[in-house]
């Protein structure tokens, strides 16, 4: 392995220079450039708009990544297309996605801790709305046979609803086409630095048309990713590592006080499988009616966390000490129909999508136990309490939409929306032995029984959305246009939540009242039923120079949903919880402007806006005087910024992009990280969790003609950077529980080189050259001691070979 390692990275090293080296000799001799505003210079057509134009038609920031870049890049995952979108985040958990939560972010408008969350489904809606297709929905889909990425910068929420005061991304599957068959097969084999294991991925795709009129499309593949960390501080357990049961006894004689058997390593514990399949079927009865139903299913398997501990034990990096492995199980089945009627004057689109998507998880939070809770377990020796997470949602969506043809002076869209999402979710957290030990030690009479259980609760709740939408672009002149649009919405959510402690609420009643009766002394499953209702606005105003120029200047808001923290109305202190009871909808006002186009000189892309957010109520957790976290609104916070991208084409056979955003997010008002605690204050001023500062992108790709049957080479190379965050607003040494962690920047270099040959395609490829650890998130050292830290880490140095094929 370590031998075809090294004739690997020897060939890639070749394929380095010749990147570097081979545009420098081809300059002699270049090919005449495209003549700047030439249709040479690729256009993409998105639907951002709810009407197929131009990226550089639509007065607005919008990053579109084609099929044919993901191709070049070799992305198939979602955490791969925040290193190509420069300003886009994102907290990289990898194959193990936690929880199926949406850690997205743009223009830096993050408020979440960045730490793992231990699995817990989000809290509160995501800050980045993402779709595939028309369906709004989150799931980390592999990126096979795939159109486009349309990432719409700023608050999308006329068009696109709550969820999305950040931005929104769409994943465009390619459709079924009845104008002739397609096949492709690809076949990719790889080698990670510290990992012993292979990495492989098989994938393939058939258009078959049924007709002139009809035509169905498969999509489906295979892909394992060979793990790179080890656990070296297992523990034996009675069950498995999907269902953990008891410590195997040191003593099995001494049930009480005995400690845990060790477990051999676990060696490239986190190892992934993911199998997918996506089916679509075109049909179009005549030339104004168009049915398009798909179907996907995707189950994700992945052992453990891509965390590790480099300040513990060996000090090495790509290992951790955990005591239970943290496998996650995550799969979705999502149905949709969309129907579209052309009447002529204008088009009505409906669409209709059902998803199921089932999480099953185990995490080893335990250390947190240990590290801040110990004394309420009295000295027991064998602390281990992995916690078990299932989690279930199905949501039902309809959108229909009115859009007018483009006409002289005026353009429209009207629309309803209708969303029905339920989520069943449990958590249960076992200590095997404590209330035996716990009984013992404290002497109790016969009859009292604390038990073993530390978390027994979940939630069961419904999320209903109901709105109108509607824009309005008068066409004053051919070049200036004005557009007005707004949304109306009616939300509600209702159903029962809570986190019931039946050992801790039984012991405290012991000490109280000498009774163990009441498992839910410190929190019970609450009911509740929030609504909020609302208006949001757009305004845009822009001028079209020529082809290569549009000036735009837009004012346009986004929001999220309101909720319930599912609280008791006191705390066992007798604290008043009724005012963390619920919290509302948070808004963000956007300003931009922007400039974009093609240069009249230059075979130059170019994009540029300038952006000011101010967001108003904004949800983030805080603690309540019990130290139980919340979802709080905090006054207010702002970003401004920079957003600028660059494609150049030098010559016919070199192509350049380049992207740099500057955030500057930060708090507008002060706030107590506990609530009603000053020592707590967080200031004025605070950026926010996860906001990069600078975000840079570059890639180029060179074709290099050849004769003979292998008719060119292309060379590739992208690179990111992101400058370092932190992953909570501030440090309070202090406070039980704090994790703050600084993270350093982070860069990531990409090559590839292509050998084609007609429809086959043969690549060497290298992701990560230098390794770059790429932390994201972090559980810190005084949160869940020195054994138990852990930092979020991406994919080290992975060398491989991927041979393609399709028909043209």
């Amino acid at each position: 392995m370590a031998q075809q390692g090294l004739m690997v990275s020897a060939a890639l090293g070749g394929a380095l220079v010749a990147l570097v080296v081979t545009p420098a000799m081809a300059q002699s001799m270049p090919p005449p450039p495209p003549p700047a505003g030439d249709s040479a210079l690729n256009e993409v057509i998105v639907t951002a708009s709810r009407r197929s134009e131009s990226v550089y038609a639509i007065p607005s920031n919008i990053t579109a990544i084609t099929g044919a870049d993901l191709a070049a890049t070799g992305v198939t995952d979602i955490s791969g297309i925040s290193r190509l979108v420069p300003g886009l985040g994102l907290f990289d958990e990898g194959a193990r996605d936690s929880g199926n939560r949406n850690n997205f972010s743009l223009r830096g408008l993050n408020a979440n801790e960045a730490f793992n969350e231990d699995d817990n489904p989000s809290k509160t809606q995501d800050t980045v709305s993402t779709y595939l297709g028309e369906t709004p929905i989150f799931f980390p889909f592999k990126l096979v046979d795939i159109d486009r990425v349309e990432v719409l910068r700023g608050p999308q929420g006329t068009l696109y609803g709550s969820g999305s005061v950040g931005g929104t991304i769409r994943f465009i599957p390619n459709k079924p086409n009845s104008a002739a068959p397609y096949f492709d097969v690809s076949a990719e084999a790889a080698g990670t630095k510290d990992s012993s294991d292979p990495s492989y991925d098989f994938h393939g795709t058939a258009n078959l048309p049924l007709a002139d009129n009809a035509a169905v499309r498969f999509t489906g593949g295979y892909e394992r990713q060979g793990g790179w960390i080890d656990d070296n501080g297992l523990i034996k357990q009675t069950g498995t590592a999907q269902n953990p049961g008891p410590p195997v006894l040191a003593n099995p004689a001494d049930p009480l006080t005995s400690g845990a058997v060790p477990a051999p390593p676990a060696k490239d514990y986190n190892d992934s499988r993911l199998l997918y399949f996506r089916g679509a079927a075109i049909w179009r009865p005549d030339s104004t009616l168009e049915f398009d139903l798909s179907y996907v299913f995707q189950k994700n398997d992945a052992g453990g966390r891509n965390e590790d501990n480099p300040y513990f034990g060996s000090d090495k990096s790509h290992i951790n000490y955990n005591q239970y492995l943290m496998p996650q199980t995550s799969k979705i089945n999502l149905e949709d129909l969309d129907i579209s009627k052309d009447f002529g004057f204008a088009s009505v689109t409906s669409t209709t999508s059902l998803s199921d998507v089932q999480v099953r998880s185990v995490s080893d939070s335990s250390a947190f136990e240990r590290t801040n809770l110990a004394q309420f377990y009295f000295g027991f020796p064998r602390l281990y309490a992995p916690l078990i997470r299932d989690q279930n949602k199905k949501t039902f969506t309809e959108e229909a939409r009115l859009v007018s043809k483009s006409g002289d002076n005026f353009d429209w869209i009207v629309g309803g929306y209708y969303s029905r999402q339920s989520l069943s979710y449990t958590i249960e957290q076992t200590a095997w032995g404590v209330g035996d030990y716990t009984e013992a030690v404290l002497g109790t009479p016969s009859g009292i029984n604390f038990g073993d259980i530390l978390v027994d609760g979940g939630t069961n709740q419904v999320f209903s959305d109901r709105a109108g939408f509607g824009e309005l672009t008068w066409h004053i002149t051919p070049k200036l246009q004005l557009t007005g649009g707004t949304r109306v919405f009616d939300q509600d959510t209702k159903g029962t939540s809570g986190t019931p402690l039946p050992f801790a609420s039984l012991t405290t009643e012991y000490f109280i009242n000498g009774q163990a009766n009441n498992p839910f002394l410190l929190g019970g499953i609450v009911p509740f039923d929030v609504k909020s209702t609302g208006t949001i606005f757009k305004a845009n105003a822009s001028y079209t120079f020529s082809k290569a120029a549009l000036l735009y200047a837009m004012f346009s808001q986004g929001f999220r949903a309101g909720g319930s923290n599912a609280l008791p109305a006191t705390d066992p202190f007798g604290d008043n919880n009724r005012p963390f009871l619920t919290y509302r909808p948070d808004k963000v006002n956007n300003y931009e402007v922007g400039l974009k186009g093609e240069s009249t000189h230059l075979p130059i892309e170019y994009s540029v806006t300038a952006f000011f957010e101010d967001w108003s109520n904004f949800q983030t957790a805080l603690f309540t005087p019990f130290g139980v976290g919340y979802i709080a609104n905090v006054p207010r916070t702002t970003s401004k910024g920079v957003e600028a991208q660059f494609k150049i084409h030098p010559t016919t056979t070199l192509t350049i992009g380049l992207g740099y955003t500057y955030v500057d997010a930060r708090t507008a008002s002060d706030f107590d990280l506990v609530a009603e605690d000053p020592t707590t204050l967080v200031p004025s001023g605070t950026r926010l969790p996860g906001s990069s500062s600078n975000n840079a992108t570059a890639t180029a790709d060179y074709v290099i003609p050849l004769s003979g049957p292998w008719s060119e080479i292309i060379l590739h190379g992208d690179a990111s950077y992101k400058s370092g965050t932190a992953s909570n607003f501030m440090n309070f040494p202090n406070l039980l529980g704090n994790s703050y962690v600084e993270f350093p920047s982070i860069k990531v270099l990409n090559v590839a080189a292509t050998l084609r040959r007609g429809a086959m395609n043969v690549t060497l490829f290298a992701k990560n050259l230098t390794s770059d650890r790429g932390t994201t998130l972090a559980n810190s050292a005084q949160a869940y001691g020195q054994q138990d830290q852990g930092y979020g880490v991406i994919r080290p140095l992975n060398v491989g070979l991927r041979l393609a094929w399709a028909t043209r």
